[in-house]
C-alpha cells in the first residue's frame, strides 16, 4: 500500500513538473501576443471615443470581438511569429478602420482616422505631444516675438512659425 502511495505521489510530481514547464512555455508564447492585444486595446477605445461625437456612434464589445476575430482568420498567416503579429496587426487595424467608416457619416471619418492614429502612435511611442499640441492649439505663449520678416505674415503666423522653429521644425 505505502509502495503504492509512493508510486504515486512521485508520478503527482512529474507530472507538476510537466505543467510547470508547459505554464512557463504558455506564459513566454503569450507575452509575445501583447502587441497584437494592445492594438486592439487602442482600437476599440478609438472606436468607443466616437460616442462622444454623437450617441449614435456605440458600439459594444461584442460587436469588436466579431472584427477581432476575422482579423485573426483573415489576416495573412507567416511561420515567423514577428511577421504573423504584425500581418495580424495591420488586417486589425484594417478592418477596424473598415467596420466604423461602414457606420460612421463622411464628415467624421477623418477625424476617427486622425484619431486612431494618433492613439496607434501613442501606444507605439512614437507620437511627440508638443508637436501633437502645436498642430492642435497653435502658439498660445503670450511671448513677444521679434518683428515678423513680412508684411504679409499675420503676426500670430510669424509667432507660430517661430515656435515651430523653436521646436526643431525645418527651415
Amino acid at each position: 500500500m505505502l509502495e503504492n502511495a509512493k508510486s504515486k505521489s512521485d508520478s503527482i510530481n512529474e507530472a507538476l513538473v510537466v505543467a510547470a514547464a508547459t505554464n512557463e512555455d504558455i506564459e513566454s508564447n503569450r507575452d509575445l501576443y501583447k502587441p497584437v492585444a494592445k492594438r486592439g486595446a487602442i482600437l476599440f477605445f478609438a472606436l468607443t471615443g466616437l460616442s462622444a461625437i454623437s450617441e449614435m456612434y456605440e458600439y459594444s464589445l461584442d460587436a469588436y470581438k466579431v472584427v477581432f476575430l476575422m482579423a485573426l482568420e483573415t489576416s495573412k498567416k507567416d511561420n515567423v511569429l514577428t511577421a504573423r503579429l504584425r500581418f495580424i496587426q495591420e488586417k486589425l487595424t484594417q478592418l477596424v478602420y473598415e467596420f466604423t467608416c461602414m457606420g460612421i457619416f463622411e464628415i467624421h471619418k477623418l477625424m476617427f482616422s486622425f484619431q486612431m492614429t494618433t492613439m496607434i502612435m501613442d501606444g507605439e511611442e512614437e507620437l511627440n505631444r508638443d508637436e501633437l499640441d502645436f498642430f492642435l492649439k497653435g502658439n498660445t505663449s503670450l511671448d513677444a516675438v521679434e518683428n515678423k520678416p513680412f508684411k504679409w505674415l499675420s503676426t500670430n503666423g510669424w509667432k507660430d512659425a517661430v515656435r515651430l522653429s523653436d521646436m526643431g521644425g525645418c527651415w
